[in-house]
């Protein structure tokens, strides 16, 4: 991807954006932001078109089929199985376009120009995961393209950085921004019901994990696959893809590898400190966790354990996509990293909580 989410984003919301960063702004970062800002305003005024004809329609929508989310921290598999999960019919989605032109893809989805949709394609920052505007996307950039309330910014304001880490937890929200942001959610929900005519969508955004709550209080008929993964493999592919997004998003100097790696670790245990909390306010049928390593080799048994243990219909129907997507994925190799000592102390004295609870070893410095 070679584009910026905020390209999408309501011009009037882009520029207060802006104002309240002033201070913050690389100059470096000048023709990053004018690029943004010139694609904002002119997809600003097919949003307002849209809106005239399209918003009484949406906010009528009644959402029959209770939402399915995806939780797990950042490189823990929620996109390998975001794109198995997808290949049921009967599921649908918010894909690139849908995502990044959240305000106006009603109206422009089949007529943007073809540059445009050149820049959501490629690879995705981090690894090597093919990027396509047909690919099953985040909605938390859409979310971002709305209201200020998202963690998603940090990658574009990094220098408020514990701001953002704070607005991915219910408890980091005022009255008044938890409202827009489920309100914003509910809207979103609507619209992509209404555009893929009634079928159960299929949300995944990491830093819901820090909102499983807050969600089930929102949607009280949800459903949540949670999948986890060894700390140690995923902070390592985490730091990475935090710094590749910042460097790739930013509107402000990037900040020192240090700092991103203690703010990656300390929203990771910030994350499960909650979202084991959490557990508790979800009915046990409405829950199921899966391991990574269960995953990857035996896809297709976890796959139809997640449809039991959630009483999904359709896995029989989807089983046939499923098997050619896995089939398509055996080339993919993950990102390999050198565990350094200093961070695996850091993992152990931090997320012991986490490896105790799922059971993961504790590594032991190289030598011991």
């Amino acid at each position: 991807m070679t584009g910026h989410y905020m390209y999408g984003c309501d011009y009037d919301h882009f520029r207060r954006l802006l104002a309240e960063h002033q201070a913050d702004l690389d100059p470096a970062q000048r023709g990053r932001i004018e690029e943004c800002l010139r694609y904002s305003r002119f997809l600003t005024r097919f949003a307002k078109i849209e809106r005239f004809f399209w918003d009484k329609r949406i906010r009528a929508v009644e959402v029959a089929k209770p939402p399915l989310f995806i939780l797990g921290h950042w490189r823990s598999g929620t996109t390998y199985l975001f794109n198995l999960l997808s290949c049921d019919p009967e599921t649908a989605f918010m894909d690139s376009m849908t995502t990044f032109t959240f305000h106006n893809f009603l109206l422009l989805r089949y007529h943007l120009p073809k540059h445009y949709r050149s820049k959501l394609t490629g690879d995705r920052f981090g690894d090597d995961m093919e990027f396509l505007p047909h690919s099953p996307q985040e909605e938390c950039y859409a979310i971002a393209n709305c209201i200020d309330e998202t963690f998603t910014h940090l990658i574009t304001f990094p220098q408020s950085y514990q701001e953002y880490m704070d607005l991915a937890f219910e408890d980091g929200m005022t009255d008044a921004q938890k409202q827009r942001w489920c309100a914003t959610h509910e809207y979103l929900l609507k619209k992509i019901t209404y555009f893929r005519k009634g079928k159960r969508i299929l949300f995944k955004s990491p830093d819901n994990t820090a909102k499983m709550g807050m969600l089930h209080d929102l949607y009280p008929d949800a459903k949540f696959v949670h999948i986890y993964r060894d700390p140690y493999k995923v902070l390592l592919s985490t730091i990475h893809m935090f710094e590749a997004g910042i460097q790739a998003m930013t509107f402000e100097k990037v900040p020192p590898h240090a700092l991103i790696e203690d703010m990656a670790v300390q929203f990771y245990k910030r994350i499960y400190l909650q979202y084991l909390k959490d557990m508790a306010r979800v009915p046990r049928e409405q829950l199921v966790e899966i391991a990574y390593s269960d995953l990857t080799r035996a896809p297709i048994d976890t796959l139809a354990q997640i449809y039991t243990a959630l009483d999904l219909p359709g896995f029989e129907a989807a089983r046939p996509q499923m098997l050619a997507h896995i089939e398509s994925q055996r080339a993919y190799r993950t990102n390999r990293f050198e565990l350094p000592d200093a961070l695996r102390r850091k993992i152990n004295r931090e997320l012991g909580f986490f490896l105790d609870h799922y059971h993961i070893p504790m590594q032991t410095e190289k030598g011991d």
